[in-house]
């Protein structure tokens, strides 16, 4: 069983770095995530439409396409163990609030399967604590001292989790939303 984080299912729907690895991932095994990271993804998908990165068509696709998917996963709800368990995280572990959930809802999955689950992740700041909590990272997070890809993540125009990613429009790099933010 594999727990993935919503930066690891966000590479399902949006070709970049390790998207590949994702597709594998949730193709073997049963996948699992928090009731969060159907929101998390969602957000994500709709910043890169407002950033200019998909037309409203694209992101309508995706969005459907996420709805269809997430009942393949086993979701993990946000139960009042899980956000006790975020809390206590938050004092032992330099993370985002988000984070915390998403870390304390692998931890509880692990606790009640009682076996090993697979933490998948791509923000370092996460699998570092997941490590430090005795989870095993897997995954392929970008180091903050690692420059950024030289290629811009791109839309999947359909992403069902049996079908394969067909590539859309493309995201803009950093310099270019900057440039973009000076002109407005």
């Amino acid at each position: 069983m594999r727990y993935f984080d919503a930066s690891a299912l966000a590479k399902r729907y949006v070709r970049e770095k390790g998207s590949a690895t994702v597709r594998r991932l949730l193709a073997s095994g049963v996948a699992a995530t928090s009731r969060l990271s159907e929101v998390e993804v969602a957000s994500a998908i709709a910043r890169r439409a407002r950033e200019g990165a998909m037309s409203v068509d694209q992101r309508d696709r995706l969005l459907a396409a996420l709805g269809e998917d997430v009942p393949a996963l086993a979701i993990v709800e946000l139960v009042p163990v899980v956000v006790a368990d975020a809390r206590s995280l938050l004092s032992r572990q330099v993370l985002r609030a988000a984070d915390s959930v998403q870390l304390a809802s692998a931890l509880y999955l692990q606790r009640e399967v009682a076996r090993p689950v697979e933490f998948v992740v791509f923000d370092e700041r996460l699998a570092r604590a997941a490590r430090a909590e005795g989870l095993t990272v897997v995954g392929v997070p970008r180091r903050a001292s690692q420059p950024t890809a030289a290629r811009a993540p791109r839309p999947v125009e359909r992403a069902g989790m049996d079908d394969a990613p067909v590539p859309g429009g493309r995201v803009p790099g950093r310099a270019a939303r900057r440039r973009r933010a000076r002109r407005r």
